[in-house]
C-alpha cells in the first residue's frame, strides 16, 4: 500500500462519512426520529478518523519523499528540515484544504459528544429539536471541503514519471518556525466559527431563540482565541522574515484574517445582553453568520489568486467554488433570519446609557470596522473590473480609519463594564469622574513628556482601561467581603476563581489597551536609514554604533546564506541595550533563483527593537554590504499584549472549581 492510496481511500471514505451523516440529519429532522440522530453521531467519529488518516497520509508520503505524489513533488524537497517537511501540508492549496477539512471533522466529533440523542447523557448541553440541523450543517461543510477534495484539488494526485527530488515548499515558509504554528491556529480559528454558525442556524429553524446563545460561548471563546493567537502570530512572523521591520501592512491577506476577528468581536459583545436581557437576537444572528462567512470570504482571498499578498500562497482552481460557498453561507443564514425576524425583534428599548448600550455600540464599531476593511480591500478588484484600472488603497486609508475607530473601542471598553444594566445610577457620577481624571492624567503626562498627541492620547487611554478594571474589581471584592464577612483578599481571591469570566475579559482589556499604546508607540516614531559599509567601518545612527566586521557564505541544507556579522553598541540614551553582535542574513532558495529572501536579525527590548537587514554585498570578494537599520519603539509590549489577551481567553476558558456545597452534595454544578 502507498500513501497515495491510503490518502486517496481514507479522503474518500470521510467524504462517504459525511454524506451519510448529512442524510442522517436529515432524517433525524424530518421524522423527527432520534435513533437517525444517535446514528448520525456514531458517524462523527469515523468520519474524524478517516480524515486522521489521510492527513497522516500526506505526512507519510512527505517524511518518506514518495514524489509519485504530486503535491509532494511540486512542495517538498529531500534536503529539507523535518520541522519543514512536517509543516508542509499546510504550504499549498490541497494540503491546507485537508487540513482545513481534518479540523471541521475534529469540531464535527466534539459537537457531536454534546448531543443528547435519547437520554444517553446526564446533562444535554445540544438538545435533540436542534441537533439534527446543527450535526447536518457541519457534515454539509465537511461534504463542502471534502468533494472539493476529491474532484477538484486532489492532494494525492498521482504523477506518471516521479522526480529524482522535488521543488521544495514555499521559502517564505519554511525561512521562519512561526509557520508551524500560525497556520494551525488561523484554522483552529475560522474552522471553529462554524460551531456557533451551525448552532444558530438550528436555533432560527427550531424557533428556540434562546438557549443557542449559552451553549455556543465556550466555541465562540475558544474561536476567538484561535483567531486572536493567529493575528499575532502571523504579524509576528511578518515583523521577523519579511525583512521591512514593520508587522502590519493591510495586506488583503492580513484584512482576511482581521474581518472574522472582528465580526467575532461584535458578536462576543452582543451575546452578553442576550444572555442578561434576552435582547440583540437579531444582532447576535447577523453577526455570526457574518462572522463565519468572514472566514470563507478569506479562503477564497487566499485560494483564489484573485489578489496578490506574499501571502497569498496558492491560485488553484477553487475560487469559483468557495464564493459559491460563500454565496450559500450568507444566503442561508440571513434568508432564515430574515424568515423569523419578527419574531426575534426586541421588544424591549436600548437605553443608551447602560451597559447594553454600550456593548452595542462597542459592536457596532466592530461591526463598522469589519464593513470598512472589506470595502477597501475589495475596491481595488471593483474598480479594476469595471475599468481595468489598476488602484490600490494602502495603509493610509486604513490607519485613517482605525484609528479613531480604536480611540472610540478603548473609551467604550473603560466604560462599559462600569455602567450598570438598563439605566445609568448615581455611582455612576463618581466613577466617570475617576476614569476622566485618568484619561486626563495619563494624556497630559506624555504632552508633559514632549510625546505626539496619539502617543499621549494612548498613555491616557492605557491609564483610563487600568483605572476601569480596577474599579471593577474593587466594587465587587467590596460587596463580596461585606455580604460574607470575609477579608477583602480573601473576597478577591474567591471573586476570582468564581468569575473566571468577568475577570478573563478584564485581562483581554487590559492586553488590548496595552497593544493600543504599543502601536501607538511603533507607528509614531519608528527610524530606518539604510548605508552601505566597508568591512571595519563604523557608522553611527539614532543612538547607535555599528561596524561591518565580517560578510561570509554558508552552506545550509536546502538553501545558500549569505550573512553580515556586524557589531553595535549604544552611543547615548537612544540606543539602551542596543549593544550586542547581530548577523543578518540573505537567504538564496532553488526556487528563488538570484534572489534572496532577507533574515533581519533583531534585539527586542523593553525600549527600542533594533532590527538589521542585509539589503545587499559584495558578490566578489565580501568587502562591503549595504545594511538597513530599523528601530522601532515597545514592539516588544505588543507581543507581551498579545499574550496577555490569549491568556485572558484562556483564563475565561479554564473550568471554575466546583462550588464546596455541590461537591458535598455529589451534584453536578448548575
Amino acid at each position: 500500500m502507498t500513501p497515495g492510496f491510503l490518502g486517496g481511500m481514507a479522503l474518500l471514505a470521510t467524504l462517504v462519512f459525511s454524506l451519510v451523516g448529512l442524510v442522517l440529519c436529515g432524517l433525524a429532522q424530518w421524522a423527527q426520529d432520534r435513533r437517525y440522530l444517535e446514528a448520525a453521531r456514531r458517524v462523527a467519529p469515523m468520519s474524524f478518523l478517516a480524515a486522521l488518516v489521510s492527513f497522516g497520509a500526506l505526512e507519510w508520503a512527505l517524511l518518506t519523499h514518495d514524489f509519485s505524489v504530486r503535491y509532494v513533488a511540486l512542495h517538498h524537497s529531500t534536503k529539507d528540515p523535518l520541522w519543514v517537511t512536517l509543516v508542509t501540508p499546510w504550504a499549498a492549496l490541497e494540503g491546507s484544504i485537508l487540513l482545513w477539512g481534518t479540523l471541521q471533522t475534529m469540531y464535527t466529533w466534539l459537537v457531536s459528544r454534546r448531543v443528547d440523542a435519547g437520554g444517553a447523557s446526564a446533562a444535554p448541553v445540544l438538545d435533540p429539536w436542534r441537533a439534527p440541523v446543527a450535526l447536518g450543517v457541519l457534515f454539509a461543510i465537511q461534504v463542502f471541503f471534502f468533494a472539493v477534495m476529491v474532484f477538484v484539488a486532489h492532494p494525492f494526485d498521482a504523477l506518471p514519471n516521479p522526480p529524482a527530488d522535488g521543488r521544495g515548499p514555499n521559502p517564505l515558509l519554511q525561512n521562519h518556525w512561526m509557520m508551524a504554528v500560525h497556520p494551525v491556529l488561523m484554522y483552529l480559528g475560522f474552522v471553529g466559527l462554524s460551531v456557533p454558525f451551525a448552532y444558530a442556524l438550528s436555533a432560527m429553524v427550531a424557533r428556540r431563540f434562546q438557549s443557542w446563545i449559552f451553549e455556543t460561548r465556550w466555541w465562540t471563546l475558544v474561536a476567538w482565541g484561535f483567531l486572536t493567537a493567529a493575528i499575532f502570530a502571523g504579524a509576528w512572523w511578518s515583523y521577523e522574515i519579511l525583512g521591512w521591520g514593520g508587522y502590519w501592512a493591510w495586506d488583503p491577506v492580513e484584512n482576511a484574517s482581521f474581518i472574522p476577528w472582528l465580526l467575532a468581536t461584535a458578536f462576543l459583545h452582543t451575546t452578553q445582553v442576550q444572555e442578561r436581557r434576552g435582547m440583540f437576537k437579531p444582532w447576535n444572528f447577523a453577526y455570526i453568520t457574518l462572522a463565519f462567512a468572514a472566514t470563507v470570504f478569506g479562503t477564497f482571498l487566499t485560494r483564489s489568486g484573485v489578489i496578490q499578498s506574499v501571502h497569498a500562497f496558492a491560485d488553484g482552481p477553487v475560487g469559483a467554488l468557495f464564493l459559491v460557498f460563500l454565496l450559500g453561507v450568507l444566503g442561508v443564514g440571513l434568508g432564515l433570519l430574515s424568515r423569523v425576524s419578527s419574531e426575534v425583534r426586541d421588544a424591549g428599548e436600548v437605553r443608551w446609557k447602560s451597559r447594553e448600550g454600550a456593548l452595542l455600540a462597542a459592536s457596532l464599531l466592530f461591526g463598522t470596522m469589519a464593513f470598512v476593511v472589506v470595502i477597501g480591500t475589495l475596491w481595488p478588484l471593483v474598480v479594476e473590473a469595471l475599468s481595468a484600472a489598476k488602484v490600490s488603497i494602502g495603509a493610509p486609508f486604513f490607519n485613517q480609519v482605525s484609528a479613531p475607530v480604536g480611540v472610540a473601542a478603548l473609551l467604550l471598553m473603560g466604560i462599559g463594564p462600569v455602567l450598570p444594566w438598563r439605566n445609568t445610577g448615581p455611582q455612576i457620577r463618581r466613577n466617570l469622574f475617576i476614569l476622566g481624571s485618568a484619561l486626563l492624567a495619563g494624556t497630559v503626562l506624555g504632552l508633559l513628556l514632549r510625546l505626539a498627541p496619539g502617543a499621549s492620547l494612548s498613555l491616557g487611554l492605557l491609564a483610563y482601561n487600568l483605572c476601569a478594571v480596577g474599579l471593577m474589581v474593587d466594587q465587587g471584592v467590596k460587596e463580596r467581603s461585606s455580604s460574607l464577612g470575609i477579608s477583602r483578599w480573601k473576597a478577591f481571591l474567591e471573586l476570582a476563581s468564581s468569575s473566571r469570566r468577568r475577570f478573563g475579559s478584564h485581562i483581554v482589556h487590559v492586553g488590548f489597551a496595552l497593544a493600543a499604546v504599543a502601536i501607538a508607540f511603533s507607528q509614531t516614531y519608528r527610524f530606518e536609514e539604510a548605508k552601505t559599509l566597508r568591512l571595519g567601518q563604523r557608522w553611527q545612527s539614532a543612538g547607535v554604533e555599528l561596524t561591518l566586521r565580517k560578510v561570509g557564505l554558508e552552506e545550509q541544507g536546502n538553501r545558500q546564506s549569505v550573512y553580515a556579522l556586524v557589531e553595535m553598541r549604544a552611543v547615548d540614551r537612544r540606543g539602551l541595550w542596543a549593544d550586542g553582535t547581530y548577523i543578518t542574513r540573505l537567504n538564496f532558495y532553488p526556487q528563488m533563483g538570484n534572489q534572496g529572501l532577507a533574515a533581519p536579525d533583531l534585539k527586542y527590548t523593553p525600549y527600542n527593537d533594533y532590527y538589521l537587514i542585509l539589503q545587499a554585498f559584495d558578490t566578489e570578494r565580501g568587502e562591503w554590504a549595504t545594511l538597513k537599520l530599523v528601530v522601532t519603539p515597545l514592539v516588544l509590549w505588543l507581543w507581551i499584549a498579545g499574550a496577555i489577551m490569549a491568556l485572558g481567553t484562556l483564563y475565561i476558558l479554564w473550568p471554575s472549581p466546583q462550588p464546596q456545597r455541590e461537591r458535598a452534595a455529589g451534584g453536578a454544578p448548575a
